[in-house]
Formats: C-alpha cells, structure tokens, sequence
C-alpha cells in the first residue's frame, strides 16, 4: 500500500521544485504588493506544500520513513546507483546526489534511493 504512494510524492516534490516557490516558513511580507500571477502561484504551491506533508505524516505514522543519503557509502542493499560522477573532494563511492528518495519500514527497504555515486 504505501509503495502506491512513492509515486504520487515523488510527483509533488517534483512540482514543487518546479514552481521555484519557497515552502519553508513564512518570509517577511513583501515591500510592494504581489501581482495576480505570483499570489496564485504562491497559494497552489503551499497547497501542494500542504498535500505533500500530510502524505509525508500519514506514511511516519505507519512506520514508512524516507531517507536521503548524500554523503554516505555507496550500499547497493540501500541504494541503486543511476550514475557516476567525477566529484572533487568526494571519495570515490560516495553518493553525490540523491535522484530519488529511498522510503523503508524499520530496516526493511521498500524502495532504494535512487542515486549518483562519486566514481
């Protein structure tokens, strides 16, 4: 059930960094007022924002917990290395970049993270 939902999240964060809005906490209120245009953006982009994170909170409060592991040896059980990259200052078989977030019930994975490896 809850490897039906990767998808649809994976799809929103898409969005989302597509948009370019920002959906940490609330800026300080602009100097001059928003056009139609970026109000309208703004407000799908936090109801996008909203919809990902009640996903996200359902999924925590079932067990299923996502992982992103820039930074971390490269472990095919955790991982699925997409490509390699030349990355100074990184040891070769490091992730570099996290494509694709990887989501698991305590240890069990229910989908790898999808990766670029330091090579």
């Amino acid at each position: 059930m809850a490897q039906g939902l990767l998808p649809a999240i994976d799809n929103l964060e898409r969005a989302l960094a597509a948009s370019g809005v920002e959906t940490g906490p609330p800026a300080e209120p602009p100097a001059e007022p928003l056009s139609a245009e970026v109000s309208a953006r703004d407000a799908l982009a936090s109801g996008v924002a909203l919809v990902l994170a009640e996903l996200r909170a359902a999924l925590e409060r079932a067990g299923v917990h996502s992982y992103d592991p820039v930074g971390e040896r490269f472990d095919p059980n955790l991982h699925e290395a997409i490509s390699t990259v030349q990355a100074a200052g990184s040891e070769d078989g490091t992730v570099v970049e996290t494509l694709q977030r990887g989501y698991r019930v305590d240890e069990q994975v229910i989908r790898p993270a999808r990766v670029v490896v330091a090579g």
